[in-house]
């Protein structure tokens, strides 16, 4: 009963991330409208939760050295709690941007924290099938806090509404902590053990990083790229391409809750590689489509491929040492992060350039190309070190 707790503390780490990230887009309207500000200026103030969500990964790397997890989990989450309550009871735009700084780093501790319990909690497939099971969460929250978010925009709610559920469900996980014994989730139980404990870095490891900022990088890129991509190719409205980005949401989330089945039953890395493959595909035939059916159809398979694979990378990821520590984790995150904050920069200098939005688009297949090779160089150079270490 105790490991099924500790499941769900980690689980939820990852939906209540999607919970602060995926409504954003919705909730600026009517934030700025709150402030009365121009919508750009409180889409720009969403850059400090971003800020803080490198930030809080940066601390990851060393947090968790000299605090257990249990404390530092209920400690972020009561600081997230308070911000969002903040914002709610005591609107201040001029306080917002510190307060968005400080709802990024506890969010992004506390995902750390969750892979790292998953990490040592589980091991081999099952460890596989709960990791790959974040991607379901993140996705299965994307689709909950956009309807709630419409619903409460819609009742004339506050825009921060959304923000409350989510600190009530992190102040939820900090109960259900204070009832979980997190002994199994600690890489130690004597002090004196902790000397022994080094991280391990290897090449394959450090390109596996790469290859999953890459994925990332084209991933966000296309998502910032493609209703416009859809719109001009196909002389369609806004509400069409809504509906191509709606397709990829939408298979994302049933793939992902696919994957969290099928990495039980096949080694992690041969679903990874196929889903690379697939996004490197789909994404070429989005350059050859002529026909705006096609492309729904395509936006499917599109999602399928993104739908579980960034914690596959991270399963695949941590195959590559023998003792995975928090280091790693954050290590993953981070480099994931980076990625997707490059994604709109690249391909929008790409396009300023190329002067079309098609190049975007065959940026980001390229991209994936690349990727794809950088995981086989990855594996290579782990299979020189196993046979090195035989």
């Amino acid at each position: 009963m105790n490991k099924i707790s500790l499941l769900v503390i980690c689980l939820m780490a990852t939906f209540i991330m999607s919970g602060l990230v995926t409504p954003i887009g919705l909730l600026t309207a009517s934030a700025a409208e709150q402030y009365g500000v121009e919508i750009t200026l409180i889409a720009s103030q969403f850059s400090f939760f971003i800020g803080g969500v490198f930030i809080g990964y940066i601390m990851s790397f060393f947090i968790f050295d000299y605090m257990k997890m249990k404390p530092a989990i209920s400690l972020v989450y009561i600081l997230l709690l308070v911000a969002v309550l903040i914002i709610q009871y005591l609107p201040s735009y001029p306080m917002l941007p510190a307060l968005l700084l400080l709802i990024g780093v506890c969010a992004s501790i506390a995902a750390c924290a969750g892979g790292t319990m998953i990490t040592r909690l589980w091991e081999g497939n099952i460890r596989q099938s709960v990791l790959v099971a974040q991607d379901a969460m993140f996705n299965g929250g994307g689709v909950v806090f956009a309807w709630l978010s419409i619903s409460f925009l819609n009742k004339d709610f506050s825009w921060s509404t959304t923000y409350v559920v989510v600190g009530g469900l992190a102040f939820l996980v900090v109960l259900l902590g204070l009832l979980s014994s997190f002994r199994d989730a600690e890489n130690v139980t004597r002090n004196e053990e902790q000397t022994t404990i080094v991280t391990e870095w290897n090449a394959g490891f450090i390109l596996i990083g790469l290859s999953l900022l890459l994925f990332l990088l084209a991933k966000i890129a296309l998502f910032v790229w493609a209703p416009q991509f859809v719109e001009q190719k196909f002389s369609v409205g806004s509400a069409e391409s809504a509906q191509f980005m709606s397709n990829i949401f939408s298979s994302a989330f049933f793939g992902s809750v696919a994957g969290t089945w099928l990495v039980s039953r096949v080694k992690v890395h041969y679903v990874l590689y196929s889903l690379v493959v697939l996004a490197m595909l789909s994404t070429w035939l989005f350059t050859q489509s002529d026909n705006f059916s096609t492309m729904l159809t395509l936006a499917f398979l599109f999602g399928i491929s993104i739908s579980a694979t960034y914690n596959s990378y991270v399963a695949f990821a941590l195959t590559f040492v023998n003792t995975p520590t928090h280091k790693h984790i954050a290590y993953l995150l981070l480099v994931g992060g980076l990625g997707s904050a490059l994604g709109p920069v690249l391909s929008s200098k790409v396009v300023e350039m190329q002067g079309s939005v098609d190049a975007a688009v065959s940026m980001c297949m390229l991209v994936y190309l690349l990727v794809f090779i950088v995981l086989l160089l990855a594996n290579y150079c782990n299979y020189l070190k196993d046979r090195t270490s035989a």
